[in-house]
């Protein structure tokens, strides 16, 4: 009793059988093509809108220590500024959020980089106290903001 298969072998196409240039793989049909670009507007569409729904909002200024969020506040008007301490691994920092932005104002690190960074209002914006680490990080509306390559 013999077990296995006893259909036709499949082959190899020829030499033929195989495109010359690789323009040829990309040819298709009219229906391909609309396929195709109805995927492409769509991918394009949905990244939108989730850049859109991750972003919406006025921009919140978030102050961290480590991984704990310490405070949120949002940029307030002119003539209201925030005062915030965040008690860090070094001592207390000030912080102050203003109509400008926010900025450390004072910090017992050594360096003092935090403090010469001044003022970020901007999505996407961070200014670290790295020996006392703290964080603040602009959240929120990036209609003004640069991307990463631009700046």
């Amino acid at each position: 009793m013999r077990y296995g298969y006893n259909g036709p072998m499949a082959t190899l196409a020829s030499e033929k059988d195989l495109p010359q240039n690789l323009w040829q793989w990309f040819k298709g049909s009219w229906t391909d093509r609309l396929i195709l670009l109805i995927s492409l507007i769509g991918i394009f569409a949905s990244w939108q809108w989730i850049h859109a729904y991750v972003s919406s909002g006025p921009p919140m200024v978030m102050i961290y220590h480590d991984d704990q969020l310490l405070a949120r506040y949002p940029i307030p008007e002119a003539g209201k500024p925030i005062h915030f301490h965040a008690e860090g691994e070094l001592g207390d920092s000030e912080i102050l959020i203003d109509a400008n932005g926010a900025r450390f104002v004072s910090s017992p690190c050594s360096s003092g980089y935090c403090i010469a960074h001044g003022q970020r209002k901007e999505h996407g914006d961070i200014i670290a106290c790295v020996p006392n680490r703290i964080l603040i990080a602009i959240e929120g509306d990036s209609s003004d903001a640069l991307d990463a390559i631009v700046e």
